[in-house]
């Protein structure tokens, strides 16, 4: 049985007309799109963790405008298609039915919108300016290998923030615990020394 029978079965549809094809259809291509565009969603924020880790800095072209519009048309779609087919099916009336459906595809579009205002404020309230760390004193939080990331925390905008963070000098070893300041910023990665260092050369 494929996916359009077993949608089609779930909402009491058995000899399905041209406005049930449509609807089904919508509701089929809407959720299969909207599911490919939140695992996109959540991949892109696993390989901006991955590039933050390693300083680079990956742009990709669309920005977040683009891709929310895809998600609130995919969820739109799927909606037109799910309250339609319920409409029809409760009316047998072809205009209810496309009413129904364009006041789920709305609803549906309005709903996606107020979630994605509301990821995008938290993440606005989470966001670090990280140029204010340069010239902060810290510790390291998770011990910074040779030519390999760790973490460090320091105050930031009154904050303690624990960050990423590579030794000024490639080959040195800072263990947890040692405290350290942070000297340069590439991408969210912060460059730091000892403090032992720095006050030796001061």
């Amino acid at each position: 049985m494929t996916l359009f029978e077993l949608l089609a079965e779930f909402v009491g549809i058995e000899a399905p007309s041209l406005m049930e094809i449509i609807f089904v259809s919508c509701a089929l291509l809407g959720g299969i799109l909207f599911f490919i565009m939140m695992i996109l969603m959540l991949v892109g924020d696993v390989l901006g963790g991955v590039s933050d880790a390693f300083g680079i800095d990956i742009d990709a072209g669309g920005g977040a405008f683009e891709i929310m519009s895809i998600q609130g048309l995919s969820v739109a779609v799927m909606m037109f298609g799910l309250t339609g087919m319920f409409g029809l099916s409760a009316t047998g009336s072809d205009v209810v039915a496309v009413l129904a459906g364009g006041v789920g595809a709305a609803s549906g579009m309005y709903g996606m919108g107020k979630m994605m205002y509301a990821i995008n404020q938290l993440q606005a309230d989470g966001t670090v300016n990280y140029a204010d760390a340069i010239g902060q004193r810290g510790q390291v939080y998770s011990r910074i290998k040779p030519n390999e990331t760790g973490e460090i925390q320091v105050p930031v905008d009154g904050t303690l923030k624990t960050l990423l963070a590579r030794a000024q000098n490639k080959k040195m070893h800072l263990a947890s615990g040692e405290f350290i300041k942070v000297v340069d910023i590439i991408g969210s990665t912060m460059i730091v020394a000892p403090l032992d260092d720095l006050s030796s050369e001061e």
